[in-house]
């Protein structure tokens, strides 16, 4: 059960930039289907999560659990500098006009290996319990985009957003190095 907890809170902290949520919300004004887009996208990162989650627990099985807590500490450094470095996601045309079939490829292959997902699998290769990740990092993900997608992407550029994706930077990077020293030993 705590794997749950930590995903969401993870994954939540790891999209405090909003990323997805812009994507999404520009994507539901500028197609026509929306509750389609939004079933898509949603599938896209239960597909992606299961994927990293599967691969965590397989991990959990190989390796120790120093090793695994070091995997949270890139997982969530590696966040931590996406927040804090943000990239304008590169437009994409054909994803406003195409049909559901070339969107849902797009969105599995985009989200694929992100952030989110990293975190999932590396919670899960600590815990095991890769379903529970899976389920966490879900909720986080939602909780993360709900508000952009209900005030929209500009919400992002205010200087209250900003201040939040900072504290959630800082926090990734407290809770990375505390992993770190824990998995060293250096803390209990």
């Amino acid at each position: 059960m705590d794997a749950i907890m930590l995903a969401l809170v993870a994954v939540l902290l790891a999209n405090a930039d909003g990323r997805s949520g812009t994507l999404l919300s520009r994507l539901v004004s500028a197609r026509s289907d929306r509750r389609v887009t939004v079933g898509i996208a949603f599938s896209a990162f239960i597909v992606n999560a299961v994927i990293a989650a599967t691969a965590g627990a397989i991990a959990n099985a190989m390796i120790g659990q120093g090793v695994a807590a070091l995997l949270v500490t890139l997982a969530m450094l590696s966040a931590a500098v996406a927040l804090l470095c943000p990239m304008k996601p590169a437009s994409d045309a054909g994803a406003n006009d195409g049909p559901p079939v070339m969107l849902a490829g797009r969105m599995l292959a985009n989200q694929f290996g992100d952030r989110s997902h990293f975190l999932i699998g590396a919670l899960a290769a600590t815990s095991g319990a890769g379903q529970w990740a899976a389920a966490g990092g879900l909720v986080g993900w939602t909780l993360a985009m709900l508000p952009f997608l209900a005030f929209g992407p500009r919400l992002a550029e205010r200087r209250g957003a900003r201040n939040l994706r900072w504290a959630a930077a800082a926090i990734l990077i407290f809770w990375g190095l505390r992993n770190a020293l824990g998995a060293f030993g250096m803390i209990g």
